[in-house]
């Protein structure tokens, strides 16, 4: 059996798993795992992309969806171009793909298949980061659980929602220089549902003693949130009221979140982050309209003629501007899916990870290209430019 002829025999609904190991000398994954889910009656294929490792706290997972064309391509060009080693199972077959440093590549089919086929269904029962028998009894108050430990079911997508933030903080911890005392701030924490998870989680389950500071301009919010943590004793938690332009209540911070900031609001977390040269960016933008009032391109007229995609337009390339900006400043960046499309189209994180303090000039220049392109800069360039010096 060939390598191809193996893959489309594995991807159908008899598949367990797909494992792709040893990877390739100088190659970013580790390794990745696959296997198959049903999302609102469609079946696809999770894909779970390692990087790096926990011994050297290099660590985190990217999680994906595909539907089988997209998968099957994956596998093509991972090995040999990845991984020299594959675990395939199903249901009634296995496999073990070997493959050389020249690219010749082996089948050995194996006599046995290990592991039992589990539910697909992408809402099943799973371990979460903050569970359901866990004492948080924050999200009783804020109305996600009730005082028997049941998840209510009209905030379920809640419950997801902080677990699935949790995993993104998880998987970037590796990056934290002061691991058991960060500060950490959360610009425009609203009702503060993602901060006391973080905090109860930072505290409770890892054993770290954080200093956590929630900013929202609501005053009503901010004293609400403050008479829960006094509520709970979290001694390690306050929330401030005022704005992100004119925040100065610390010198020093580790770790700065910036959830659904509005407009140019997102541009001022992320200089104020770059300015304390914190260890993790994680940011949520919305509402991108500086683009949007100044794009003139004369080449995507055919598209910025029509207002809705003159507004998506511009919300991509303004979170490029901000993502290529991070990567200039020494972060490791990506753009990752927050939470489904079905909760809300303000769903991209611009996740940055400081790696060192270098700017790298072949990225100033991609941003000058893109700035010749669209003919303008963003705020956070400018507010750069201007304080940077």
């Amino acid at each position: 059996m060939t390598y191809k002829e193996l893959i489309e025999k594995s991807i159908t609904e008899k598949l367990i798993r797909i494992v792709l190991s040893k990877p390739v000398k100088g190659k970013e994954l580790s390794k990745i795992r696959i296997r198959p889910v049903v999302i609102k009656g469609e079946n696809l294929y999770q894909v779970t992309k390692t990087i790096g490792d926990k011994a050297n706290n290099t660590f985190k997972e990217i999680h994906e969806n595909h539907n089988s064309h997209d998968v099957k391509v994956l596998l093509e060009k991972a090995v040999p171009g990845d991984f020299l080693q594959g675990l395939f199972e199903t249901e009634d077959a296995g496999a073990t793909v070997l493959s050389n440093k020249k690219g010749t590549i082996t089948v050995v089919p194996n006599k046995t298949v290990t592991g039992e086929k589990k539910s697909t269904d992408h809402n099943r029962k799973k371990n979460y980061l903050i569970d359901e028998s866990d004492n948080a009894e924050f999200l009783i108050d804020l109305g996600v659980k009730t005082r028997d430990g049941k998840i209510v079911k009209a905030k379920y997508d809640k419950f997801r929602q902080i677990n699935r933030y949790l995993e993104f903080i998880e998987s970037s911890l590796y990056g934290l220089k002061e691991d058991k005392n960060p500060v950490i701030i959360d610009f425009g924490c609203g009702k503060s549902y993602l901060t006391f998870a973080l905090y109860y989680y930072l505290t409770v389950k890892k054993g770290m003693k954080p200093k956590v500071i929630g900013l929202d301009l609501k005053t009503d919010v901010i004293k609400e949130c403050n008479r829960l943590r006094d509520k709970y004793k979290y001694e390690g938690l306050e929330f401030i009221e005022g704005d992100i332009e004119h925040f100065t209540g610390v010198d020093h911070v580790n770790m700065v979140i910036s959830l659904h900031a509005c407009d140019t609001a997102t541009d001022f977390a992320l200089f104020k982050a770059i300015k304390w040269d914190a260890d993790i960016i994680m940011a949520v933008p919305c509402c991108q309209h500086e683009l949007n009032k100044k794009i003139k391109t004369p080449e995507l007229k055919g598209a910025t003629q029509y207002g809705i995609l003159k507004d998506r337009l511009s919300a991509i390339v303004t979170d490029a501007y901000r993502a290529n900006t991070l990567k200039e400043y020494g972060y490791e960046t990506d753009i990752l899916e927050f939470i489904d499309m079905d909760h809300t189209p303000k769903n991209l994180l611009i996740r940055g990870v400081k790696k060192s303090g270098m700017v790298k000039p072949g990225l100033l220049k991609e941003n000058e290209s893109f700035k010749e392109f669209v003919g303008e800069d963003i705020t956070l360039q400018r507010l750069l430019k201007d304080n940077m010096k």
